[in-house]
């Protein structure tokens, strides 16, 4: 799988629709996201294991990350 490591521009809590908090990241925390190959869209863990949305590749195949995150680096595949 590609990975890429991303930073938290600032502190982002993520809510689901019933109001509950699904995630926490704090600001300029780093994480590694993993590209989901079906959707192709990048997800990465809290520090409490729970899965945040970074990003996806556009139709073109160029990353397109959610306004809360910066690129750190582009990592290679990664292999099992």
């Amino acid at each position: 799988m590609k990975q890429i490591k991303v930073r938290c521009r600032d502190l982002l809590t993520v809510f689901n629709f019933e109001n509950e908090q699904v995630a926490e990241i704090n600001e300029g925390e780093i994480l590694e996201a993993e590209l989901h190959e079906e959707s192709e869209e990048y997800y990465a863990t809290d520090s409490n294991g729970r899965e945040v949305y970074v990003g996806c590749l556009n139709v073109d195949g160029v990353l397109e990350l959610d306004e809360s995150f910066e690129l750190v680096e582009e990592g290679a595949d990664k292999h099992d």
